[in-house]
């Protein structure tokens, strides 16, 4: 699912190769900023997560990387305190669930480096939830590109906050389907090949909405994922996992600017990462950081789909596995069989012709995963 790290990630390239104008020259590229991506929530089966990263570099390569060895310590209004746990490099998560998140309670944390630099957040109380009612599917016309236009299914859901007390809402969603590769052939590339497989899509989007204009907190309406008619992920079955989060003001208004300088497509000239204030400070006010230490409320909801369930009519062909073309010289070595399968084959003057097809169309496990992921129910 999308976190800081991969947002930042396209902030960043935008900020240093927008095609209207360069920023990166105001930037002090020797500067490395400590990137804090936490949240605990009212999930007793996983309440906290911090995710600390640090920028290496703002041109050429950028890239983060996991900040090691910190010392992270959770607090919560009670005057609990629980050290996390770096399970992974540069993720901390709870593990003696010493303190579990409670609607109503406050939390925060603090933040010591290996370098010895401290950090901390802005306390933040926990909100009550926004209970999923329905995820459905509703047919449309979809803008896929410069006055193209093509039909599909919009995955929708409606929501309610049922005390009438909460405003400000974030989603997360994922899908999985089964795919079929849909050729077969003898000469397999690998033992374990298979033409049944399950991808899994994370998407790296803001989804966000502010119903504190609504005198009755219940959302409805609100977009998830789309499935073209050309695609093939209904072909079989579909399932979306959905993640809902009821967040706190600040923390909305915190990712309504991450957002904006996401999809500004190089329009930045007056909102730039340093301007995005989060909830976290340097104790010595001489480190610089961007991030966000959460309190949230989620609710949690997935749902199968099939074709059965729409009038539409969807491909079940996939396109990218149409043949086609690579012209190689005739020094070159053939495509590799790994990556493709290769129909047909003639020479053109200095030139060798393939006609290919990608190998997971008769192989699927060349690039999906053979097993239904951990989210299947």
């Amino acid at each position: 699912m999308p976190n800081i790290k991969t947002i930042l990630f396209i902030i960043f390239s935008l900020i240093l190769f927008s095609c209207t104008e360069k920023f990166y020259t105001e930037i002090d590229e020797d500067v490395s900023i400590l990137v804090v991506d936490g949240k605990i929530t009212d999930d007793n089966g996983n309440p906290c997560e911090v995710r600390l990263f640090r920028t290496v570099k703002f041109t050429d390569d950028f890239s983060l990387e996991p900040e090691r060895d910190a010392i992270v310590i959770l607090h919560d209004d009670l005057k609990q305190t629980e050290i996390l746990t770096e399970f992974e490099a540069g993720i901390y998560r709870s593990s003696s669930n010493e303190i579990n998140g409670t609607i109503g309670h406050s939390y925060w944390i603090e933040i010591q480096t290996i370098a010895g630099d401290k950090y901390e957040s802005t306390p933040e109380k926990m909100n009550s939830p926004f209970e999923i009612n329905s995820i459905y599917g509703d047919e449309q016309i979809f803008i896929t590109g410069e006055n193209s236009k093509e039909k599909g299914v919009g995955i929708y859901f409606d929501a309610t906050n049922q005390n009438n007390k909460a405003s400000h809402l974030r989603w997360e969603y994922r899908e999985s389907y089964e795919w079929h590769s849909p050729f077969k052939v003898e000469d397999k590339f690998s033992e374990d090949a298979t033409t049944i497989c399950f991808p899994v899509n994370d998407f790296p989007l803001i989804n966000i909405y502010d119903a504190s204009d609504l005198a009755k907190k219940e959302v409805n309406h609100l977009l998830t994922s789309e499935i073209l008619q050309t695609e093939v992920k209904l072909e079989h079955i579909y399932l979306l996992d959905m993640h809902l989060y009821s967040t706190t003001r600040e923390n909305y208004e915190f990712w309504e600017n991450m957002k904006a300088i996401n999809q500004t497509n190089g329009n930045i000239y007056d909102v730039l990462p340093a301007n995005i204030q989060g909830n976290i400070s340097s104790c010595e006010n001489n480190c610089e950081v961007l991030g966000y230490f959460e309190a949230s409320s989620v609710r949690k909801m997935k749902r199968f789909f099939t074709k059965n369930e729409f009038s539409l009519e969807f491909s079940d062909f996939d396109k990218s596995c149409e043949k086609f073309m690579k012209r190689y010289d005739m020094r070159t070595p053939p495509p590799p069989p790994d990556i493709y399968k290769i129909i047909n084959s003639y020479q053109e003057n200095t030139e060798m012709v393939y006609i290919v097809r990608w190998r997971y169309c008769y192989e699927c496990n060349v690039i999906y995963p053979v097993n239904k992921p951990s989210f299947w129910p």
